[in-house]
């Protein structure tokens, strides 16, 4: 499947402001049990939803802006996975982002999945930041918040901005602790709910539902992991061998799109250096 159709589809479907993918939108997540300090805020957090982000480099930058990212950094579209629409993407990117519409057939591969994962296993490095989604339609917030936490040397973010003391707070808690204490970041969420605001199209109703969820893909140690606060855990994709544009791609249309080769709706933003 050539992708260079298909992605540019989705960006014209994004630009003209047609319902289901322009808004990023996701149910809430809460699922299992939480250590006792946090049951105030489990409960609190099934009533807890946030503004979508539109897929769109403009708000992702935004948000990424109020979060701490320098504008030595930028997040840009992604058009085609065809080698010659990824070399119009700047060199040196460090993230990368997919919103994709959900389908059957996405759900019954997460599903076959997470059961090979974990009849398999799989290495997981140490140093990977990953948080469990528990606010409802955040998708798109820790999306961009996956990708900032796991480059923060890379980006040169500064211990005082509103990422870096998050990340400091949830410093040796479990995903799922992490997922919960974002409900209390207030400073984040005040910057996820402004840049939702500037949008292409109309923001939504905080607890508005459409079918369409935001993941990251980053590099730790070599390896290419996808980050899904929906999932389990993350997912190893393997070795980027040097490019990770490349590797979260091949994985993105091996994993999501040949999966379903009927969806048209898929959106990528790589986190890039600024031109």
């Amino acid at each position: 499947q050539a992708l260079g159709a298909t992605s540019f589809i989705a960006f014209a479907f994004r630009r003209a402001q047609l319902p289901g993918m322009g808004q990023a939108l996701c149910p809430m997540y809460f699922q299992g049990t939480l250590h006792h300090e946090f049951e105030d805020l489990g409960e609190k957090m099934r009533e807890s939803q946030w503004v979508p982000l539109e897929s769109n480099p403009e708000v992702l930058n935004e948000f990424a802006r109020k979060a701490g990212l320098s504008r030595s950094w930028e997040f840009v579209d992604v058009v085609g996975v065809d080698a010659e629409l990824l070399a119009m993407v700047p060199q040196g990117c460090v993230a990368l982002t997919l919103l994709f519409q959900s389908s059957p057939s996405l759900q019954r591969f997460k599903e076959e999945q997470q059961r090979e994962v974990e009849a398999t296993g799989q290495r997981v490095s140490s140093d990977l930041v990953y948080i469990k989604q528990y606010i409802g339609n955040a998708c798109g917030t820790i999306a961009c918040i996956h990708c900032l936490a796991n480059n923060t040397k890379a980006l040169g973010l500064a211990d005082e901005a509103p990422i870096m003391r998050y990340l400091a707070a949830i410093r040796g808690r479990s995903p799922e602790e992490a997922g919960a204490m974002l409900a209390d970041a207030t400073d984040l969420h005040q910057a996820s709910e402004i840049s939702a605001s500037g949008g292409q199209t109309a923001a939504p109703e905080a607890a508005a539902s459409v079918d369409a969820h935001f993941v990251a893909f980053v590099e730790k140690d070599g390896d290419v992991y996808e980050l899904d606060g929906c999932k389990a855990f993350p997912i190893n994709h393997g070795p980027s061998r040097g490019d990770l544009l490349s590797a979260a791609v091949a994985a993105v249309r091996t994993k999501f799109m040949d999966r379903d080769p009927d969806n048209i709706h898929f959106n990528m933003m790589a986190l890039v250096p600024a031109s």
